[in-house]
């Protein structure tokens, strides 16, 4: 029987594999820079909202004054021909001192919009590359984890895909460690031996005909593979100059995987037999292992998708509140478990009769949300980090709440 590495603080077996106190700290860290994001977005937005409301406000009274001046004018009856001019003369400086204000009100409102859509990207890339940081480190409940191989001056460059059930999807550059065998690259038969399949091949030299061929594939060389989810793909060659002579797309939603043939050129397509698509299966797994060492050599996110949309396209809020709730059960469970008030608590399994224990108090916790203000602070509200007792182990508050930020900037210095 396998000994869990971690367990809760009433020894009760933690299903994770990993120090998830560590997780819940970094994910609270890149929470609380989201919703910083979120705010300069919110600010730059209201911004340009207050900016137009005050061009509409001045567009309309002043157009009140103008049509006052006029009528003004033009009360009284019919006057003297220099009156007239005159008043004329003060008509047109009226609505021109009235048009060239409402241009200046349109040329800020104009300079205000480019200020908040450059607030606005730089926002986005601040919350892209935070999120990236903590995916790269760190395994979030129900996360999925695909790889790619593709060859590359004859090596394998490499990516990692990283799922969560919440929406985002992120992709990783990865590089295998320095001597491993998948570095250079391999032949099929480096990852499993005897693999065959049957495809249809033109034969005979008279009279050409297809004909079902038995293909041995053990000397090819792999030219790419990759896995993610349910969908798997494989790319043999005889070298990596000649190019893709085999492609196999997988299908492994169901019990029996399926498997699509293509040839070279993509003119020819078909479905593997049963037998086929379990041996390609079979070869795309072996290859999924001998690279595993992947999932823990990403580096830096090159591409995320919240709900297929480009994070670049998404607030930094929606995406702290998915990623709060993907954790939210977890950190409960350790609270009600951690025996401790006012402490998340995990231990480790170090040898037999020995635990180090891991955990972080509530108020390590608050004390970063509470730099945010009152109204962002409800992303965090479904890990239940208030209303805890504090612990003595607790360290001294080092961080200046928002309120106490707000009032340094507003209130004279002595």
């Amino acid at each position: 029987m396998l000994i869990p590495q971690y367990v809760y603080g009433d020894s009760r077996p933690f299903q994770g594999g990993v120090d998830f106190i560590a997780t819940i700290r970094a994910l609270v860290a890149c929470g609380v820079s989201l919703m910083k994001s979120q705010h300069a977005i919110d600010c730059a937005r209201s911004r340009v909202t207050e900016a137009q409301e005050h061009l509409i406000l001045l567009d309309t009274e002043l157009g009140a004054m103008a049509g006052a001046v006029e009528a003004a004018l033009l009360a009284g009856g019919p006057r003297k021909p220099y009156i007239r001019d005159v008043g004329n003369r003060v008509a047109t400086m009226t609505r021109a001192a009235v048009l060239s204000e409402v241009r200046r009100a349109q040329a800020a409102l104009d300079a205000t919009v480019a200020r908040a859509d450059k607030t606005i990207v730089e926002a986005r890339k601040t919350a892209a590359l935070g999120c990236g940081e903590l995916l790269a480190r760190h395994d979030l409940p129900a996360a999925t984890t695909g790889f790619r191989i593709f060859a590359a001056d004859r090596r394998y460059g490499a990516e990692v895909v990283v799922g969560l059930p919440c929406g985002l999807r992120a992709t990783f550059e990865a590089e295998l460690p320095e001597g491993h065998a998948w570095r250079d690259l391999r032949r099929v038969k480096h990852a499993r031996e005897g693999v065959m399949v049957t495809l249809p091949f033109e034969v005979g030299w008279f009279r050409k005909r297809v004909e079902q061929v038995t293909l041995r594939l053990d000397a090819f060389t792999i030219l790419g593979a990759s896995l993610e989810g349910s969908r798997g793909a494989l790319l043999l060659g005889n070298s990596e100059r000649s190019g893709i002579a085999h492609a196999f797309d997988l299908d492994l939603s169901s019990a029996q995987p399926r498997v699509k043939w293509r040839n070279a050129d993509d003119t020819v397509v078909i479905d593997l037999g049963a037998e086929d698509a379990v041996c390609i299966t079979k070869l795309l797994r072996a290859v999924e292992q001998a690279t595993r060492e992947l999932a823990a050599a990403r580096r830096t996110m090159t591409e995320a998708t919240l709900d297929a949309r480009p994070i670049g396209q998404c607030d930094p809020g929606e995406l702290c509140a998915r990623l709060v709730r993907l954790v939210a059960a977890d950190v409960q469970e350790i609270a009600r478990r951690a025996g401790a008030p006012g402490e998340l608590v995990l231990r480790r399994n170090v040898d037999s009769g020995h635990r180090d224990e891991v955990f972080v108090t509530t108020a390590e916790l608050l004390e970063q949300v509470e730099t945010l203000p009152p109204s962002l602070r409800r992303a965090f509200a479904p890990l239940e980090l208030y209303g805890k007792p504090r612990s003595p182990r607790a360290p001294a508050r080092s961080l200046a709440t928002y309120e106490e930020i707000s009032a340094c900037e507003i209130l004279p210095q002595a």
